[in-house]
């Protein structure tokens, strides 16, 4: 990591991501990312490379039509080794887009040439002592960013109040989301979203305030506070998207291929089409390969399906002598080549 990065969940300081990288006859490569978070799918590093092993195994000398990624994803999800499975689903899908000379997730040929192909994300901010945060938040507006991700729930209630003041204050044209990664109680984050009254018109939601699995919890909150509820430890499946907002138990869903792979968040971005609901495409601590992956799917969505992205995962961690391209930024801007095959994502080094 490029500095340490304390959320309400982990002190995160080294990414154990995990490079997969699949190989069809002739040489072309594609590659995958996962990017295990043991709190959100059970995952590790250790086990990832296990599955993707296992996995390789039967992939080996087969024909690339024969192998149907997304059944593999699908399966992977209902088995609980989704970032394993969301790896291998990128790698795949990398290889045979650059074969075919296609753009990755692109599927008919034309799909990006139909689409924006930039797209602004915000920067999220751990939780940090008041003055780094006020620090940060004044550079990341400085340097082009419209929108901040503040962590809370870290224990102290006054002291997340005040950070997310402090950050209103020292980027004043900035929108601010919230992200309580399971931290809070239900009545903690009524009394957060009521003392920050004033800045109610520019939060754009409150993410996973309470505990994932507790679904009372999360109804009581989005039903009682005037911004949104986003659901993101809470959904990995499409099944879960359906009942969260079926149920009114959150106005908003996170899509992650590091918990719910490809073709099962491409089923949840379905799920949040058909029933009109919003999406934030997020990340976990990933590199340019996963992240370029993640901005593919999101403008291949659309931005009535996806209007808020959280894909800075590359300027958290330090891959800079290991990956290069797969898209480029200037301020908030990440944009992708439609001209380009695959991930359009070249490795520097490997080990």
């Amino acid at each position: 990591m490029r500095t340490p990065y304390q959320s309400a969940q982990r002190l995160t300081t080294v990414a154990r991501n995990v490079l997969v990288t699949v190989e069809l006859e002739g040489g072309i490569q594609g590659y995958g990312e996962a990017a295990p978070a043991t709190y959100v799918t059970g995952e590790t590093q250790e086990s990832v490379v296990q599955k993707v092993r296992e996995q390789a195994r039967l992939w080996i000398g087969r024909d690339v039509s024969d192998v149907d990624a997304s059944v593999l994803g699908r399966t992977a999800v209902s088995e609980g080794w989704p970032g394993a499975g969301g790896a291998l689903e990128m790698a795949l899908a990398d290889a045979v887009a650059r074969e075919n000379g296609r753009p990755f997730f692109d599927r008919d040929g034309t799909h990006f040439h139909k689409k924006q192909c930039s797209r602004a994300t915000d920067l999220s901010l751990p939780i940090l002592p008041y003055d780094e945060t006020v620090r940060r938040a004044a550079e990341a507006a400085q340097s082009g960013f419209r929108s901040l991700k503040l962590k809370i729930g870290g224990g102290d209630i006054a002291a997340d109040i005040a950070r997310v003041r402090a950050v209103g204050e020292a980027a004043p044209g900035v929108s601010l989301r919230l992200d309580g990664n399971q931290g809070l109680t239900p009545d903690a984050a009524l009394y957060l979203i009521g003392e920050l009254g004033d800045l109610l018109s520019r939060i754009a939601f409150l993410e996973q305030p309470t505990r994932a699995g507790d679904d009372d919890a999360m109804r009581f909150v989005a039903e009682r506070i005037p911004v949104p509820v986003f659901a993101d430890e809470s959904v990995h499946t499409a099944a879960d998207a359906r009942r969260l907002v079926d149920s009114g138990i959150c106005r908003g869903l996170v899509l992650k291929v590091a918990k719910s792979g490809i073709a099962e968040t491409e089923a949840i971005a379905t799920v949040a089409r058909d029933f009109g609901v919003p999406c934030l495409f997020g990340c976990m601590m990933e590199t340019h390969i996963a992240i370029g992956a993640a901005l593919r799917m999101a403008i291949s969505f659309g931005t009535e399906i996806v209007p808020y992205l959280d894909l800075d995962g590359h300027l958290l961690v330090d891959d800079t002598d290991r990956v290069e391209g797969g898209f480029s930024q200037r301020g908030d801007i990440l944009t992708v080549d439609p001209n380009q095959p695959g991930l359009d994502v070249h490795l520097r080094a490997v080990g």
